[in-house]
């Protein structure tokens, strides 16, 4: 079953985007996160939301054990908040 993170904080979204960009290549294969998006809340103004896709909860657990990612949730915003998801299914429309 597919797993996504929602993590949500104050801070731009070009600098996020920019932060998650360089832990990708600075992780290089250790992570297992298949694809991060990463949007501003147009609600919200400043308020940035990162949408994390894996493949399971199992290799989310994984991911988050890689040191480059303990490092990287260090450096996070005080105020992140996570919402942890199993995926049910995908309707393409």
């Amino acid at each position: 079953m597919g797993f996504i993170q929602i993590m949500e904080y104050e801070q731009g979204a070009a600098e996020a985007l920019a932060d998650i960009q360089s832990y990708a290549e600075s992780a290089g294969d250790e992570i297992t996160v298949r694809r991060v998006t990463v949007c501003s809340d147009r609600d919200k103004p400043g308020v940035t939301v990162a949408i994390a896709e894996f493949d399971s909860w199992e290799s989310a657990k994984v991911n988050d054990e890689q040191e480059v990612t303990q490092e990287g949730a260090e450096n996070a915003p005080d105020d992140t908040t996570y919402r942890n998801l199993d995926v049910v299914g995908i309707v393409e429309m």
